[in-house]
């Protein structure tokens, strides 16, 4: 393993999942705390709602076992994957591909999906995967780092999580804060799934929900949900790269 921002890093050529990978050593008992799994591709990596994926070689793909605790004690846990977008849209921005957020978990990149986040808990550890487009085979629509080296993203995105961890993970408030400068949704009108769901984009609380403003002002909280339309133009994962970082093929 190779030390790489304060984590271990191990490399593969081809894994079903990373997220996979780092489960079930931690369901055979090894320690996985501050081990990241990358791989040039997925076969069968998940995507947020329990879709399929499949990541080509050319992409960014790993995951993060992190401490029990990071899951923030008494705060919500919707903040974690949160954080770790602030912080890789952060590391990616400061690089020179100015990289925003779309609630919950997307990483958008001139208002194309570029990527995203995923946190998975397995028996009360949690397991963060992180994927970006660079050069792999993306569907008609999606954004991509083209002409980036692969190694190069994968680092910047590693470098973004330890951001996270120890300063936006601990602070609800900073968290909050940074998001609203990264957040692609602000101001766009929004509908969730699901009835009496649609307002004006106005940020996230400190346990993590979206904000939605309606027609008289008033705004309300959403802590779970998925985003169908934007701006009245659909916004669907199933022309998107997964959360895995990869192209989607089968629902």
């Amino acid at each position: 393993m190779e030390p790489r921002h304060g984590f271990l890093l191990e490399r593969h050529e081809r894994v079903s999942s990373t997220q996979d990978v780092l489960r079930r050593r931690h369901e055979a008992g090894e320690v996985i705390t501050d081990v990241v799994v990358r791989a040039r591709e997925q076969t069968a990596g998940r995507g947020r709602r329990a879709g399929t994926w499949s990541s080509s070689v050319g992409g960014s793909y790993q995951s993060v076992g992190l401490a029990p605790e990071r899951l923030g004690g008494g705060s919500s846990p919707a903040l974690l994957p949160l954080a770790l977008g602030v912080g890789v849209a952060e590391a990616l921005s400061e690089a020179g591909a100015r990289t925003m957020i779309k609630w919950p978990n997307d990483l958008v990149l001139g208002g194309r999906k570029l990527g995203g986040i995923i946190v998975e808990v397995s028996a009360g550890v949690p397991i963060a995967g992180l994927g970006v487009n660079v050069e792999n085979v993306v569907p008609d629509g999606a954004a991509a780092l083209r002409g980036w080296d692969v190694e190069v993203v994968s680092e910047l995105v590693l470098a973004g999580v330890r951001r996270a961890l120890e300063t936006l993970v601990p602070d609800p408030v900073a968290l909050v804060e940074r998001f609203a400068l990264v957040d692609w949704l602000k101001g766009k009108t929004v509908r969730l799934t699901g009835p009496d769901r649609a307002g004006v984009g106005c940020g996230i609380d400190v346990d993590g929900c979206l904000l939605l403003r309606g027609e008289m002002g008033d705004v309300t909280r959403h802590g779970s949900g998925h985003v169908v339309n934007i701006d009245g133009a659909s916004w669907s994962s199933a022309t998107l790269p997964s959360l895995d970082g990869g192209p989607k093929t089968s629902p």
